[in-house]
């Protein structure tokens, strides 16, 4: 007769528990092994996550497993404990996790081989001492400045020589591209890793990290869920940036965060970058929490000369010319004449990048115009990278998409409806401004500002040269906004538009018992036409309760999802941007 065990396995579903499966004695099954099941009438492949275990069910009523799929790789301990960090803090499922970490394309073979691991060349000369300091103190450290690269890469040889691995996370893939070819310098086999890659390089990427050898990894977001190995560096640059958030699916999880756990689930070091840090990364400095190191700015770049100007007064007086004042124009005609680059940005849901195209070579119809508003990210990189060469002599786009564009004839720089930046019903909006206005007048001689508020504190600051970060966060302290609190917002979506207001309004009542909340309330702009969305805010006290009133939130939504039969309309993201 043959006796049998009993294990559990992580399915990429969205279950609450980890179902029980019985396999053979005679048949080998580790944690950490990939196995095909049935679940529900289907046939999934999930991760063993547990052995020898007493199940609650009775014996009859549990499934045999049907394969031990042998040429899958199996998952890492420590993929499995970050799995079920991530799926604590963002209050999902860990299965939600694993279906992020290894969606179903992944369980290919790939037919590519990445190149052989080369020793790394010398690093750039730095004093990392400061930084090296912090990080015996066993804290994530938080470097702030310009010229944060060659830190990185510096660390990252020093952590290579010790047999450990880096993981440098970047926010956009064109961002990581052009940031490639200076990490390859240092590391020639250095690994690229974003969405856009195809699924068999991808898949190559993730074959190569489990080898065992040591490696140098630049990465977007999804970088992050990749089976790492021994791990002895995780750097998060531009840790400020809100696009390293993720908004759907779940795990909504933000880099910043879930690069401390991974960097914690590896015995790892942890440093974000940035030069203009976020405020959660800055009190968490002030409160002890992270070491911060400031680095002086070295360059011999000359200030840029801000001027703001007032739309609103030159519109009165006739000094308007459609989007563009009188005086941004003289600027432009005056940077042209000596042979200067300009870009024109303007916010994306204010002005429509044709309308600016339009305006621009009605004035100066000979110029070299290119344009970020159109195209796939490969092809604004191209573009980008042209711009950078010289082969422009206007670039028109959108503020948020100009980041690490770097060319030694940029001379002017123009945001033309800056109002835009302020105008969201967002308590961020003041620190998202300043730091897209600090990135812009970095990079130029000369720095223009058209807006109607030309005394906003954010314009005068930007000005002045002044830090606001002091007065925004006592701002929020005076809120109770985070990073004073957290921020949970429930998401209820239906296209039933009655039965959405009542279910959210009785929802609303039902998480009030457990903190204040703000809302029900439809978003200002929801893409799906068919969908009606309501929204909650839920704001928590940041004291040693918190991670029980998330559980609460949790238990709350889930209990409400089967009382009112209403399951898969109800999202939970935990601190939202």
């Amino acid at each position: 007769m043959t006796c049998t065990s009993f294990i559990q396995v992580i399915l990429p579903l969205r279950l609450e528990w980890e179902p029980y499966y019985k396999v053979p004695d005679e048949v080998n099954v580790q944690v950490g092994d990939r196995v095909r099941v049935i679940f529900a009438n289907a046939f999934y492949v999930g991760t063993v996550s547990a052995v020898n275990v007493t199940p609650t069910l009775e014996a009859k009523k549990i499934l045999p497993v049907q394969a031990v799929e042998q040429d899958l790789p199996a998952v890492g301990p420590e993929e499995i404990h970050f799995w079920r960090e991530l799926a604590a803090y963002y209050l999902c499922t860990v299965g939600e996790v694993y279906k992020a970490a290894y969606p179903r394309m992944a369980h290919h073979k790939s037919r590519l081989t990445l190149p052989v691991t080369e020793e790394p060349k010398e690093a750039p000369a730095v004093d990392v001492k400061a930084i090296q300091s912090g990080f015996r103190e066993g804290k994530p450290v938080l470097l702030c400045g310009p010229s944060r690269m060659d830190h990185y890469l510096n660390l990252a040889l020093e952590t290579w020589k010790e047999g450990k691995s880096t993981l440098i996370l970047v926010p956009e893939v064109a961002l990581s591209s052009q940031l490639e070819e200076q990490v390859r310098k240092v590391f020639p086999s250095a690994l690229l890793y974003h969405s856009r890659l195809t699924p068999g390089k991808r898949k190559a990427v993730a074959e190569k990290l489990r080898s065992g050898e040591p490696y140098v990894l630049l990465g977007t977001r999804s970088a992050l869920l990749l089976p790492h190995r021994n791990l002895g560096l995780v750097v998060v640059d531009e840790e400020h940036d809100p696009s390293f958030k993720q908004d759907a699916p779940a795990p909504r999880y933000h880099v910043r965060e879930s690069g401390i756990m991974l960097a914690l689930a590896h015995g790892a070091k942890v440093l974000l970058g940035s030069a203009t840090p976020s405020l959660e990364s800055v009190y968490n400095a002030q409160c002890g929490r992270f070491v911060r190191v400031d680095l002086k700015d070295t360059s011999k770049n000359v200030p840029s000369e801000v001027e703001i100007i007032n739309t609103a007064a030159e519109a009165r007086k006739k000094g308007m010319a459609g989007s563009f004042s009188l005086k941004l124009l003289a600027h432009m005609q005056n940077a042209l004449a000596v042979g200067e680059q300009i870009m024109v940005l303007g916010p994306r849901r204010n002005y429509e990048g044709k309308k600016l195209e339009a305006e621009v070579l009605e004035v100066f119809p000979d110029v070299r115009l290119a344009s970020l508003n159109e195209g796939t990210p490969e092809e604004q990189l191209e573009t980008l990278r042209g711009f950078a060469a010289g082969e422009f002599d206007i670039l028109v786009g959108n503020n948020l998409s100009t980041r690490g564009i770097e060319s030694r004839k940029l001379g002017l720089v123009a945001i033309v409806a800056a109002d835009g930046i302020l105008a969201r019903q967002d308590f961020r909006a003041d620190e998202r401004a300043v730091q897209v206005l600090h990135l812009q007048k970095g990079r130029c001689s000369r720095f223009v500002i058209q807006t109607r508020e030309p005394h906003h504190p954010v314009f005068e600051a930007i000005r002045e040269g002044t830090d606001p970060t002091g007065r925004i966060l006592e701002e929020r302290r005076s809120f109770g906004y985070p990073p004073f609190s957290r921020l949970v917002k429930v998401q209820v979506r239906d296209k039933y538009e009655k039965r959405l207001a009542s279910q959210s309004r009785e929802l609303a009542r039902e998480l009030g018992d457990i903190c204040p909340v703000t809302g029900p309330y439809a978003p200002s702009w929801w893409p799906i036409p068919d969908e009606k969305v309501q929204e909650m805010l839920l704001l928590l006290p940041r004291d040693k309760d918190l991670g029980l009133r998330k559980q609460a939130i949790s238990r709350c939504v889930s209990a409400f999802e089967q009382a009112q039969k209403y399951p898969g309309h109800i999202i939970i993201d935990v601190d939202p941007v």
